[in-house]
């Protein structure tokens, strides 16, 4: 009975869209999703929305092997709660082992304001992992496990969830 309703509790988590959401203190939005590239269906694209930004993610298949992830981007974001009477900065950093390193910066600059609030920052990191044997992820997607880290040096978390499922 116990093994039948975690069949269930996978399936489901498989049929939402592989994904999870939460709001955060200060309204961010965290959130964790994973699909299959529609470019190519051997690739697995995980978008995770924290404060934290990925630092690691794997793809753990059920005989153990392990396969990194060959890209992260990441974009973070600075912004302020409410008004304020100062002008507000963004940095944005995406960077990857693929596509290279790009930055940005954005000054916003209030018109009515009414009182400071509190900065929030949040990361949307992107990784893609390579799926290494394609059929055998097909018979068996639900006995494999996505595990990522998440570390902006002083803070660590870490979490795993079901892969997405094949189409």
């Amino acid at each position: 009975m116990q093994i039948q309703l975690k069949v269930l509790a996978l399936t489901l988590l498989a049929l939402s869209g592989c994904g999870y959401n939460s709001a955060a203190p200060g309204g961010i939005e965290e959130s964790v999703r994973s699909t299959l590239s529609a470019e190519d269906e051997s690739i697995i694209i995980v978008t995770v929305t924290d404060p934290l930004p990925v630092a690691a993610a794997r793809l753990i298949a059920p005989d153990g092997s392990i396969t990194e992830a060959f890209a992260i981007d990441r974009d973070r974001q600075t912004y302020s709660e409410g008004g304020g009477v100062r002008p507000n900065v963004g940095v944005g950093v995406s960077g990857g082992s693929i596509g290279g390193v790009s930055t940005g910066i954005g000054i916003g600059f209030p018109i009515f304001s009414s009182g400071g609030g509190a900065t929030h920052r949040i990361t949307e990191s992107r990784v893609q992992l390579r799926i290494p044997d394609p059929a055998a992820y097909r018979q068996n997607w639900q006995r494999y496990v996505l595990a990522v880290d998440l570390d902006d040096g002083v803070n660590r978390r870490a979490f795993q969830t079901v892969p997405p499922a094949p189409r």
